[in-house]
């Protein structure tokens, strides 16, 4: 009997921590960002209205609050992979704050704005913020310099690891080229909001306002729109670094998203708050990671947030809109299915495209019903790599996706 109790009891405790676990925080302040440490993340800090920044070196278990020196709300920080791994983070009024002795000492840097500054890229020292200001550093955080900026749009989020995007106020999303030094303004043919950018991974996607969840496939020349089936803004989108077919996005009304398969299709976590959820970070793997918002909210997983609830359309649900379905298998070697639905009739294509943009072949190019439709490809004679297949209806592009032929 005595070892059924202590069996059962170690089950409960299992299932208590779970999923997303909320923390004890010593704050009440809303909780706009946080970063770990990239080789541990049992190291952690957190930063937030007034000035606030919290620091764990447990893994969560214990936060204290450290001296930031400033009472400015701060927006973003983030752990630099360089010699001597400062963390940087930035706010209100051009604060821009760093330590190298994991926070017991933060140091300002007069960075010579009154702008707010947004966000910092972790790695490669480019900080945008309102009014479309971005600065950059060359000489590891110590002095920055404004780079002209393409936009006067707030911006919010900034992306600069294996690509440079930074999103922002209405729909603004600007591409940046030579590390950030000089950046053009993109369609995206939207005007919500955009709040969240990855920093690595596939960084053509976006979260923003009312749920949206922005991609493109054609480096940033066009973009679509994917349905989350939330009318919560999304402020915060990461991938995991050793899996970049995972992402994980969370925002208000305590929602959490995620994807297993780069952004295709998505399910809803239990996150266990209502709060709003401002950021949300995993680095080391798909399975350790934080999230924070307002009123103190500090969430902590260890399991990747646990089960998730698919959210895409139903097969019984009427398709009102054109779909074009991720190829399945994917990656292939050579043959693959792509499927696709039309709402009216029309004339109908549906190309490949190789990484240059060159076209490949037309599998579909006819006046076709209203339906759903599949069709084959068949990649023998081609080299490996990636390919994207686009469907138009009357000449009108209406979705483009990638897809990854291996042999």
């Amino acid at each position: 009997m005595k070892s059924i109790i202590i069996i059962l009891s170690a089950l409960i405790s299992v299932s208590l921590q779970a999923g997303w676990v909320k923390q004890s925080s010593p704050v009440t302040s809303d909780l706009y960002s946080v970063t770990s440490h990239h080789g541990s993340d049992n190291s952690t800090w957190i930063c937030g209205a007034g000035g606030v920044i919290l620091y764990t070196s447990n893994g969560g278990a214990n936060w204290t609050v450290q001296n930031s020196g400033t009472t400015a709300d701060l927006h973003a920080i983030v752990f630099m992979e360089i010699a001597g791994n400062p963390v940087f983070a930035c706010g209100e009024n051009g604060t821009m704050l760093y330590t190298t002795n994991n926070g017991s000492d933060w140091i300002s840097i007069n960075m010579n704005t009154s702008n707010t500054l947004r966000d910092i890229s972790d790695f490669n020292f480019i900080a945008v913020g309102d009014s479309g200001v971005i600065f950059r550093s060359t000489n590891s955080g110590l002095n920055w310099q404004s780079v002209p900026s393409p936009v006067t749009a707030d911006l919010y989020a900034v992306s600069g690891t294996f690509g440079y995007y930074a999103v922002g106020r209405a729909g603004t999303i600007i591409k940046g080229i030579n590390p950030g030094q000089l950046w053009t303004e993109l369609n995206s043919g939207i005007t919500n909001d955009l709040f969240g950018v990855p920093l690595f991974g596939r960084v053509d996607i976006a979260v923003g306002d009312n749920g949206l969840i922005l991609g493109s496939s054609n480096f940033g020349t066009s973009w679509y729109s994917q349905n989350s089936f939330t009318n919560s803004s999304l402020k915060s989108i990461e991938y995991s670094a050793n899996n970049t077919s995972r992402i994980i996005c969370a925002g208000d009304n305590g929602v959490v998203l995620k994807s297993t398969d780069y952004g295709t299709t998505w399910g809803s976590q239990i996150s266990g708050t209502s709060e709003d959820l401002n950021s949300i970070f995993f680095y080391l793997g798909d399975s350790r990671g934080f999230a924070c918002g307002d009123n103190g909210t500090i969430l902590r997983t260890t399991d990747g947030g646990g089960v998730f609830t698919d959210i895409t359309n139903s097969s019984t649900e009427k398709i009102s809109n054109y779909l074009l379905s991720q190829n399945f298998p994917n990656p292939f070697n050579p043959k693959t299915i792509i499927k696709y639905h039309i709402p009216v009739s029309g004339f109908v294509s549906l190309k490949i495209y190789d990484a240059l943009g060159n076209e490949v072949t037309a599998l579909v190019n006819e006046k076709q019903s209203s339906g759903s439709y599949d069709a084959a490809f068949d990649g023998n004679g081609l080299s490996s790599g990636i390919y994207y297949y686009s469907l138009y209806s009357d000449g009108s592009l209406k979705d483009t996706k990638r897809m990854l032929l291996l042999k």
